[in-house]
């Protein structure tokens, strides 16, 4: 079953995540002991989950309380499961149900149930509850804050990390730690609670301007152009990308190479064995080529959460289009640009500020915006049977009725803004 929050309307709960941890030897054990034990017991909980529907179909999915009893018992039979927080298997067993509940939920064309997790995969992870206990009548906390530079976990674990400046004044709620095999590094993410005036410019970003815009995403240089005249570019990381794609270029051949040597040479010893990652070279690849994904990725967020601040802290009322984007991504001509354009991530931010800050977010039906005249609001024939391709390259246009010229991307936004207001 999901977590819901119970957050009264004065507090905010949101996540901070790409925090970077930098756990001792001695750590670094017991995170991949906490790894093992949560892949572990998910793999029981699936094994057990799919004989039991196998047995008797008709029976109701257990539910996460049900799963967390079996604890008790599993700690009993492998002794090694009690050296690892009991709150993180907790959080496997309600992030399973979670995925079982989704799937359900999904349409039977095309759906998967969830998988068995294996310690090959790239991304390994643990999540901690932050869970309020006794010791001699005083109230403490499993997960908080020493200093800027180190939080604690539990009984055990003090982790150095990164700035923990964003932590200030925050209550947290769950806590995760990735391991990224690919850059061999750790990463921490918290989901915390904060009340609003506290937040960081509160008082200049909710204050009401009575302005409203309209928004029309693009592509390239009109990413986002308001009904006012301004424009956004796309977020630029195609300078990253040209790296990242020729160290995959590198990656690949180097990978296809080794997989032919190794191929040869455990065919010809059968005795000694060698694999495909005992090789250092294809490793340095796959690291650097994950750091150029990691930049472009933190680019792409950083240009994003300026640009929606910016409009939450200038208007009151923002209109945008409800684009449906896992569907715009099977353009295969277009599904590139579009994935670096960050709409759906843009939406995400934009909800969500909007709600913190008391501003309203309002989205309109997105077909033939571009096509009707904003001035006198009639469509123009001459665009009816003109193929995409061709409708694409035309910026600019003369309505064959009021004779207003158009931009092209300004008329959509101010037509965006119109369905709004109606």
């Amino acid at each position: 079953m999901k977590q819901r929050s119970n957050a009264s309307a004065s507090i905010v709960k949101f996540g901070v995540s790409q925090i970077k941890v930098y756990p001792s030897r001695e750590q670094k054990a017991l995170l991949f002991k906490t790894f093992g034990a949560n892949r572990w017991f998910w793999n029981q909980i699936k094994s057990m989950t799919d004989q039991r529907y196998q047995n008797n179909p008709h029976l109701f999915f257990p539910s996460a309380g049900s799963l967390k009893i079996l604890l008790p018992q599993l700690k009993k039979e492998h002794a090694w499961l009690k050296e690892v927080n009991s709150t993180s298997l907790q959080a496997t067993a309600e992030y399973y149900c979670n995925a079982q509940e989704a799937f359900f939920k999904q349409t039977p064309v095309g759906r998967k149930p969830p998988k068995f997790k294996s310690r090959h995969y790239y991304l390994q992870t643990a999540t901690f509850k932050n869970v309020s206990y006794k010791t001699k009548g005083i109230n403490h906390e499993q997960i908080y804050v020493l200093d800027p530079h180190h939080i604690s976990i539990g009984k055990k674990l003090i982790l150095r990390t990164s700035s923990l400046k964003r932590l200030v004044d925050c209550k947290i709620k769950r806590l995760t730690i990735k391991y990224r095999q690919d850059l061999d590094k750790f990463f921490m993410s918290v989901i915390v609670e904060k009340e609003k005036k506290l937040l960081y410019n509160y008082q200049e970003k909710a204050q009401k301007t009575k302005r409203i815009v309209g928004i029309d995403v693009g592509l390239g240089n009109e990413w986002l152009v308001t009904s006012d005249g301004d424009r956004w570019s796309v977020p630029d990381t195609f300078a990253l990308e040209k790296e990242k794609n020729k160290r995959q270029s590198h990656t690949d051949r180097n990978r296809t190479a080794i997989e032919k040597r190794v191929a040869r040479f455990n065919h010809e010893h059968k005795e000694t064995k060698i694999d495909k990652y005992d090789f250092q070279n294809w490793q340095k690849l796959r690291k650097t080529k994950s750091k150029y994904q990691l930049m472009m990725n933190n680019k792409r967020t950083d240009y994003i959460q300026q640009t929606t601040t910016w409009l939450v802290k200038h208007y009151d009322v923002i209109v945008i289009e409800d684009l449906k984007t896992k569907n715009l991504l099977h353009n295969h001509k277009l599904a590139h640009n579009i994935a670096n354009a960050g709409w759906s991530m843009f939406r995400r931010m934009l909800e969500y500020k909007c709600r913190w800050y008391g501003k309203k977010l309002i989205v309109v039906h997105p077909q033939y915006t571009s096509r009707i005249c904003s001035n006198c609001h009639k469509a123009n024939p001459k665009f009816n049977h003109m193929k995409t391709r061709d409708w694409l390259a035309v910026r600019e246009w003369t309505c064959p009725f009021c004779h207003a010229h158009h931009d092209r991307d300004i008329n959509a936004s101010k037509n965006i803004l119109m369905r709004a207001v109606a």
